[in-house]
């Protein structure tokens, strides 16, 4: 899956989870948002999400670039509830379960998320219980009534009362997993297929953390001294990040689309293991380049940047909404030497380009379970029949493009998921198709860490071992 926007319009200024800076106080003078109003944004965009599975980033940014949110504050508690809500969910669902006569399912989904973002705020924030409460009640009363408005308040009354501490299922109880782990059954079985018990619950754990923000210098608009600097005097606590020699992780992020230094293409925001795909082509001045599934373009923008601004890039992408999204990106970056092309290569070879590209990336959609972390919607939409659709779009797409690469040209295949399906299997039927692919090693010299590439070959990031999101990738040859 392409790389995903880290955080909505609004940013998370207001701190992260757990941060005391969050204990907003009722009443305080908030210009036109305030407490009531940031509850009602949060569990509207959670009703949204849980009811018709919309992509929480998308419906969040929307919400933080149409309310009235002229207090960073406001932005940033807007952001840590939805996001936080959504991480916990599966903890939540399961403490809530005492103090309701109905499954949580059958009740209004207003109602039902409201609850969710009031224990969420009680059970893992120094919100005061007082603000969570109210603040959460007057939402509910103003959307839903009085009725509805004393359900909710009774509720997470129950729960400051018995001592916000989330209760879970005893041990060997099924349901124990699914509220500890806050994810769902079918996820954490597909898990343990791939990663085993422990490497599955690892995973998990880390998901539940605020992952770190973290950006990739464009050269093409700034030099790695030139940006930092520039964050120390905005405040911004800029830091290098461990593998990704371009990469810096800001302590306070900006809210990014009204930063003057984002809009003016110095940087972009990418995960590091993002950060570290482009560098598996080692893309050099004079490379002929295909990146097949290229938008957004985060990482087309580091292949060129990678070569120079000397390679010769196509990037593709299946759609024109897609395009515009790319060429976007490389207008505001100015990177050089790239060219696009609307093609679906799910469906045929680009036409009039076999054997031509010495280098092709194939960054394949996926089912993106490997940054929950960062999209933790993603978990509560997972089904595993939907896996078996995507390994066979994922093949196609992989066969297709690597009618481009060259005899001794070589391809990356990647993923941001840890799901087996997705990653080996799909490489795995590949091979058994063409005797002319073979696996190699890491270039020799890629910047992230040795200990991420398996025995048979392939690269795997993990956030509990690394850091970073979830990346599978393998690196093919074609033999003449």
């Amino acid at each position: 899956m392409r790389e995903r926007r880290s955080s909505p319009a609004g940013g998370p200024a207001g701190g992260r989870e757990g941060d005391g800076r969050l204990g907003v106080c009722a009443g305080a003078p908030r210009g036109e948002g305030g407490p009531a109003i940031v509850r009602d944004a949060a569990i509207s965009v959670l009703a949204r999400v849980d009811r018709d599975e919309a992509f929480a980033d998308i419906v969040l940014d929307r919400a933080l670039r149409e309310g009235s949110f002229p207090d960073p504050r406001d932005r940033g508690l807007l952001t840590e509830i939805v996001m936080g809500t959504l991480r916990r969910r599966g903890a939540i669902d399961f403490a809530l379960l005492p103090y309701l006569s109905r499954p949580l399912d059958k009740t209004d989904a207003y109602v039902r998320n409201a609850l969710r973002s009031g224990a969420y705020q009680i059970f893992h924030t120094r919100i005061p219980d007082r603000a969570a409460l109210n603040e959460t009640v007057a939402a509910v009363k103003a959307a839903r009534g009085g009725g509805a408005a004393g359900f909710v308040n009774a509720v997470l009354r129950g729960i400051v009362r018995a001592g916000k501490v989330p209760a879970l299922p005893p041990e060997g109880d099924p349901r124990r997993a699914p509220a500890e782990l806050s994810a769902p059954a079918t996820l954490i079985g597909a898990l343990d297929r791939t990663m085993g018990r422990e490497g599955a619950r690892a995973f998990l754990l880390a998901g539940l953390e605020v992952p770190p923000f973290t950006v990739r210098v464009n050269p093409f608009r700034a030099t790695a001294g030139e940006l930092t600097a520039r964050f120390a005097a905005d405040g911004r606590e800029p830091a290098p990040c461990r593998f990704a020699p371009d990469g810096i992780v800001l302590g306070k992020p900006p809210a990014v689309h009204a930063d003057a230094a984002f809009r003016e293409g110095t940087y972009l925001v990418m995960d590091e293991g993002a950060q570290l795909i482009a560098p598996l082509l080692s893309p050099a001045a004079g490379d002929r380049i295909l990146d097949t599934c290229a938008a957004p373009g985060g990482k087309t923008t580091h292949l060129a940047a990678l070569a120079g601004g000397k390679a010769a890039i196509v990037a593709a992408d299946v759609s024109t909404a897609r395009l515009r999204m790319l060429r976007e990106t490389l207008a505001r970056t100015a990177a050089a030497g790239v060219d696009t092309a609307l093609h679906d290569f799910s469906r045929a070879p680009l036409p009039s380009t076999r054997g031509v590209y010495d280098k092709v990336l194939v960054d394949a959609p996926c089912t993106g379970m490997g940054v929950i972390r960062r999209n933790p919607d993603a978990k509560w939409r997972f089904r595993d029949e939907g896996v078996t659709g995507i390994f066979r779009l994922q093949g196609a797409i992989l066969r297709n493009a690597w009618e481009s690469v060259r005899p001794g040209g070589t391809l990356a295949y990647c993923t941001c998921s840890p799901l087996r399906e997705e990653d080996e299997d799909v490489v795995r039927s590949f091979l058994g198709e063409r005797e002319n692919a073979s696996v190699i090693g890491p270039p020799e010299r890629w910047p992230g860490p040795s200990d991420a590439w398996t025995a048979d070959g392939f690269l795997r990031l993990y956030p509990h071992r690394h850091g970073t999101d979830a990346f599978f990738a393998a690196l093919l040859r074609k033999t003449p």
